[in-house]
């Protein structure tokens, strides 16, 4: 190609070129609409659960026991031993129990080792990133579905439910991120088969 063809077509080319990268660098306003789209900011998430002490497979008879007075044992285990209750259930302070016996209890903790609430929240600090809602049971069933859920000034933020493989006494957990939440009084709740069993109040600070 000689020297004056070149030159020729030097200028179109270049502006060619210019034309291309200002097409690939030149900004669209229609693509800020989905990155401005805010995503949640509150989750729960990482439930689970497990079963401690089975059932039995003949269920007690508590009157069968003690035969020379049926009708005064029931309420001599609860006045006047109360040190072995703990022992045999996880929940200090459970509910009245069902029809099928079963009772809970939910806490708000810091964190959990097992059934083992570490730091019962009372007040959740400003600056905690997450808490875990722990739910004591006793005389559940297999195929029941446990789950929690948090009432407040945000609304109501669901845990994830979990079916327990065996029945019996145990636990389920699940832990709540925090960072988003406002200030106020929160309410959790535990639910089996999705009835209310167990409740508790918090508040976090500001």
């Amino acid at each position: 190609m000689s020297r004056e063809t070149l030159e020729q077509w030097r200028l179109p080319a270049g502006i060619l070129l210019l034309a291309i990268v200002a097409f690939f660098l030149f900004p669209r306003g229609e693509d800020g609409d989905d990155a401005a789209t805010p995503s949640p900011t509150v989750i729960a998430g990482q439930p689970g659960g497990e079963v401690i002490s089975p059932e039995p497979t003949d269920p007690p008879a508590p009157s069968a026991e003690p035969t020379a007075e049926p009708t005064e044992t029931p309420e001599a285990t609860e006045t006047s031993e109360p040190t072995e209750e703990p022992e045999d259930t996880p929940a200090p302070t459970p509910p009245p129990a069902r029809a099928d016996g079963f009772t809970a209890e939910v806490l708000a903790c810091r964190s959990i080792s097992g059934s083992t609430c570490n730091g019962r929240l009372g007040t959740l600090p400003a600056g905690a990133s997450s808490f875990t809602a722990l739910v004591r049971f006793t005389d559940a069933t297999a195929g029941d579905t446990m789950n929690a859920v948090l009432d407040g000034p945000s609304g109501r933020i669901d845990g994830f439910p979990y079916t327990l493989q065996g029945g019996g006494d145990g636990y389920y957990y699940s832990q709540f991120q925090a960072g988003g939440l406002p200030a106020g009084s929160y309410t959790l709740t535990a639910l089996r088969n999705g009835e209310t069993v167990a409740t508790t109040t918090f508040r976090k600070a500001g």
